[in-house]
């Protein structure tokens, strides 16, 4: 009976050292597979920091690389030849964009402000505002910066306002667009727009980010 007993103890004894011996292990794996996936999960997270940075100090509203890239495509295709393009310097070949729901129907207007002396005289630049699927809405031959969308509505869109020859100019929709030259636009009734309106490409009160094509 006693090397019975003793043989069953050292049996148990070494089935438990074997079970001390593997626990360690397993822990072990759990614990690296855990930090490991904590380390990737923050190299993910710290992908794009400085970009994040970046970005950060741009009006938000300013902001969609992935719209812009549509917008590229959209200059590159409806709007300039490839003739066009080789003209203005790759240096020069730059725009903002502003997205702001201009009718109330939910869907943000896209406003293009190009930076430009291919597009830009003595008069201001050229911009584009197009609709959410990229439908042209007015071509506004020569528009200064900042530009601003009144609270207030005329014909369901709300009213722009810009600087035209030192004036201030109220840009009412009308018959499916704006006015494309604000500077045969009769000068606006007042001198400033109103605390409400939005300012748009204002490098002051609403910077923009700036992308290229």
């Amino acid at each position: 009976m006693d090397f019975k007993t003793n043989s069953i103890k050292l049996i148990a004894l070494a089935l438990f050292c074997i079970a001390c011996r593997t626990e360690p292990k397993t822990n072990a794996v759990s614990e690296i597979s855990t930090a490991d996936t904590i380390s990737i999960q923050s190299e993910e997270k710290s992908t794009h920091p400085l970009q994040d940075s970046v970005d950060s100090k741009y009006t938000p509203s300013s902001v969609n690389d992935e719209l812009a890239l549509k917008i590229e495509v959209y200059i590159k295709t409806k709007m300039l030849t490839a003739n066009e393009i080789n003209i203005i310097p790759a240096e020069q070949r730059k725009f903002q964009l502003y997205q702001t729901d201009l009718n109330g129907d939910g869907q943000n207007e896209i406003l293009i402000n190009f930076m430009t002396s291919y597009f830009c005289g003595s008069g201001g630049c050229t911009m584009v505002l197009l609709d959410h699927n990229f439908n042209e809405i007015t071509n506004f031959s020569v528009m200064r910066t900042p530009v601003y969308a009144e609270t207030t509505t005329k014909n369901e869109w709300r009213i722009l306002l810009t600087r035209s020859q030192g004036e201030l100019k109220a840009l009412v929709f009308n018959n499916g667009t704006y006015p494309s030259n604000p500077s045969v636009v009769e000068k606006a009734p007042y001198d400033a727009p109103s605390g409400h309106a939005e300012i748009m490409f204002d490098d002051t009160f609403s910077p923009a980010k700036t992308y290229t094509f």
